[in-house]
């Protein structure tokens, strides 16, 4: 059975044989699955109660994640773009969604760049609107990379990373908020395994891991993939992950869908309680993309996108959200 917020309650990490995962109010183990949005400055469509009703509901998904790029057109350059946000974060509320509030780092890679001061200011606004609600998660940097920075794929990297992360999470606690909050790490957030040696002290963070199933498998010549090694070495070293971004694609948004490659995935994440979000609810025109691009983002007063409406990646990760058996539809005459 899902868990939502209503029976789930206030999320906590919890430690079981000896590694720590999600738990719910009660310390039992919960596994959050569910969608993130694409950058809200490109797709603001999508934050409306019908398609929310629609996730929550027919998805059965409990979490979803609100990507606020910082860049790119984002937050820097456009404000108002946190109205999205917090619009967002009322609907999935209302629909009772857990919400990841997710400080979108992308260009350039370093989260203490000029571009990403306003930080601290927005979360503590977020946490002032909804003081320790039990619905919400913060992601503090989504992909932390050495694009224009110097967020090297090092503990050095790591260092900096931290060293941003820090007083935000002191902030969000002198607040009195108890929430989960993710870390990103650097190399695109594929390196968990880099905050081992030096984590965050802090009882209920996590650390986030990304993945694309066209460029990245689980196991490469027989052997465990980078990612899903960085993933082991973190969870056998006492930290929690938390794959707050994966996709059917390759890392560009494109090529695929590589399904069988995303079954090896999520049987490795549901196997160690990952909790997991795809990218992305958009109707964009690539292969990561869960609704085709003719497909409305409001899926109208029926509350339901029709399986037909979805791109092959979205009928997928609908299934397994929902954890019945994926079983394709015919798509020969669709469009024709």
């Amino acid at each position: 059975m899902v868990k939502k917020p209503s029976l789930a309650g206030r999320l906590k990490i919890i430690e079981i044989g000896g590694r720590k995962t999600l738990g719910d109010q009660h310390g039992n183990p919960i596994q959050l699955r569910g969608m993130s949005t694409h950058g809200l400055q490109w797709f603001p469509q999508i934050i409306n109660n019908n398609a929310f009703s629609a996730l929550s509901k027919d998805w059965e998904a409990n979490v979803i994640r609100l990507a606020m790029y910082v860049g790119e057109g984002g937050y820097s350059t456009d404000p108002s773009v946190k109205e999205k946000v917090i619009e967002g974060i009322n609907l999935a509320i209302k629909n009772d969604m857990y919400v990841i509030v997710d400080w979108h780092v992308l260009n350039p890679g370093d989260p203490n760049a000029k571009i990403y001061s306003g930080a601290k200011e927005f979360f503590k606004e977020i946490a002032s609107k909804y003081p320790n609600d039990l619905h919400i998660i913060y992601e503090l940097a989504n992909e932390p990379n050495p694009t224009e920075s110097d967020i090297t794929n090092d503990i050095t990297g790591w260092e900096k990373v931290k060293k941003y992360a820090e007083p935000i999470i002191k902030m969000l606690r002198d607040m009195g908020n108890e929430n989960i909050i993710i870390v990103g790490s650097p190399e695109w957030s594929t390196r968990p395994d880099l905050a081992v040696n030096d984590p965050i002290n802090d009882k209920n963070v996590m650390y986030s891991a990304h993945f694309y199933t066209g460029s990245a498998s689980v196991w490469e010549n027989g052997n465990k993939g980078h990612i899903a090694r960085n993933i082991e070495k973190a969870l056998g070293n006492g930290l929690a992950v938390f794959v707050t971004e994966w996709g059917t694609s390759e890392a560009s948004g494109d090529g695929g869908p590589y399904l069988n490659e995303a079954d090896e995935w999520l049987e490795f994440l549901n196997s160690n309680n990952i909790s997991w979000v795809n990218w992305s609810l958009a109707n964009k025109n690539e292969a990561s993309a869960a609704f085709l691009p003719t497909t409305s983002l409001d899926p109208g007063n029926g509350k339901v996108w029709a399986v037909n409406q979805l791109s092959l990646s979205g009928e997928y990760v609908r299934a397994r959200i929902k954890g019945i058996s994926y079983k394709p539809i015919s798509r020969e005459t669709m469009g024709k």
